[in-house]
């Protein structure tokens, strides 16, 4: 298939995915949370923090796998590739052995790390364990996602993800209509959701690298070692995002207890949303960066990063420009009964780094191509380290309350990357230093132009339904993309955007006089 069309497929494939997993947690958050409570609500996302923690350890080896693994497929080098495959499947086992007693552990004395309510202890404890048995199980699966993004087919990905969205919003509303609502049925339902969604996976896998085999004959401790040595920074690398804000809510459980971490919870879904939507965008230019990389093409990898730079700007400088004018309007509507403006005024510190670091969000994967993550990861630590010190000062010494945690981290993410992001990538590619700096700033004016305009015509609605506040979103939200794409890409890259599109329109009104 041509690469442009393919590119086209994921981008729009990806898109399709991301809007539905955002209105299943849309309409899920309220309803669990006028269930069982804000309190018992914010411990899903701790337990998913904690999750991070133990990742730490699983990630060293995990996170390179998928760039030898992809590269040996591009080089048709399939035994190289089923060695990599096979040492990383192999490994995992005896990872999620090792890590079992731990995370036991942990589930046992939960009372002693956690501000945990006497009344909530059990379904706690059932909730940290479904949660850690999920991730344990992902650890088994992780190395079967690799198929997708060495082929560049992650539109399968996409529908796999579609399809486990669509699940998790039929278990929700089964659990929670046959039964007394808990908090730990978002630990069984996240448990089904990942068991389906690693059959799939190991299904596509034996679909799309059929020469890719599995046997313990393949297993190669040399090759642990070079997957050790490249993923270490990788895991460094995480150490840093833990210490910049995977202490977030674990900080408001412990400083402020369990209702005010519920809260702070609340305010994190939207920022996470947004990461999930760049983290999603950025990771569908890979393929195409990686075969610039493997063809030792380097003005085409430049060009490739630039384009799909101005991409990502497009589609993320609207939602939060209209996240930064109507989020106090949004809350309202969303979680009636909480305080809109503070949670407002909280998210909107968390999305600090996104308005800088958002466009340019390609370039850490440019990083991991080029296997060029030492320094970045040493940067992050220092970044880290940094957050927690400066936390704990403005926690004992000023009367910030919770709006200490975000303005740490957005603080120093923001400085992070406009002064190191740019820079490095560009370093290592042999370019001049300032070269990407361009799609920074571009991005920061056309978010400022379009947080103002939205400002301006937020005065003349009177809000207080869904169907206006929807009526509103949508029609800002189409003026912002056709201002966000006149301001962002130039002509030729405009046309590329056509026939990105139309391509995917004519691929998929092939496949509808097929069916």
């Amino acid at each position: 298939m041509n690469s442009k069309k393919q590119l086209s497929i994921n981008l729009i494939a990806n898109i399709m995915s991301f809007s539905i997993s955002i209105g299943v947690s849309f309409l899920l958050t309220p309803f669990l949370i006028k269930h069982i409570g804000k309190e018992a609500y914010g411990f899903f996302p701790l337990a998913n923090n904690f999750v991070m923690y133990i990742n730490l350890v699983v990630i060293a080896l995990n996170s390179m796998a998928a760039r030898f693994i992809m590269l040996e497929i591009m080089r048709k080098d399939d035994e190289k590739a089923s060695i990599y495959f096979n040492s990383v499947f192999y490994s995992n086992i005896i990872l999620v052995v090792l890590l079992s007693v731990p995370l036991c552990l942990v589930v046992l004395f939960i009372d002693r790390l956690l501000n945990v309510p006497h009344q909530l202890l059990n379904e706690v404890q059932i909730l940290f364990s479904l949660i850690f048995l999920t991730f344990l199980i992902t650890v088994l699966g992780s190395v079967f996602n690799v198929a997708t993004l060495a082929v560049n087919r992650i539109d399968l990905r996409s529908y796999q993800d579609i399809i486990q969205s669509g699940l998790k919003a039929v278990l929700f509303i089964g659990f929670f209509s046959l039964f007394t609502p808990s908090i730990f049925y978002v630990g069984v339902v996240s448990l089904c959701v990942c068991v389906i969604g690693t059959f799939i996976s190991i299904y596509l896998t034996k679909r799309l690298l059929p020469k890719l085999l599995i046997s313990l004959s393949y297993f190669n401790i040399h090759t642990v070692k070079e997957l050790l040595s490249s993923g270490i920074w990788v895991s460094f690398n995480q150490l840093s995002v833990v210490l910049l804000i995977g202490f977030d809510l674990l900080i408001a459980n412990l400083f402020f207890g369990a209702s005010k971490a519920g809260e702070y919870s609340i305010a994190q879904t939207v920022p996470a949303f947004l990461v999930f939507l760049i983290s999603m965008i950025a990771g569908v230019f890979v393929p195409p960066m990686a075969a610039r990389y493997a063809d030792n093409d380097i003005n085409g990898l430049v060009r490739e990063i630039r384009f799909s730079s101005k991409v990502l700007s497009v589609l993320i400088s609207v939602p939060i420009s209209g996240f930064i004018v109507f989020g106090d309007e949004f809350y309202r509507l969303w979680v009636p009964g909480e305080n809109a403006e503070y949670l407002h005024y909280l998210s909107i510190i968390m999305m600090g780094p996104y308005l800088i670091n958002g466009s340019i969000s390609t370039l850490f994967n440019v990083n991991t191509i080029l296997n060029k993550v030492k320094l970045p990861s040493i940067i992050l630590f220092i970044s880290g380290v940094l957050n927690i010190l400066l936390l704990f000062i403005l926690l004992k010494f000023t009367n910030l309350g919770l709006l200490a945690i975000p303005i740490c981290s957005s603080s120093i993410s923001v400085l992070r990357n406009l002064i190191f992001t740019p820079i490095y990538p560009a370093k290592c590619l042999g370019v001049e230093w300032h070269k990407f700096y361009s799609l920074l700033i571009r991005n920061i004016i056309t978010t400022v132009i379009l947080v103002c305009l939205f400002s301006l015509l937020k005065e003349m609605i009177p809000f207080g339904q869904w169907s206006i506040f929807i009526l509103t979103v949508v029609g800002c939200g189409l003026l912002g993309y056709i201002i966000s794409l006149f301001t962002t890409l130039n002509s030729k890259e405009i046309s590329r955007c056509k026939i990105l599109v139309i391509s995917r329109l004519l691929q998929s009104k092939k496949l509808k006089e097929s069916a």
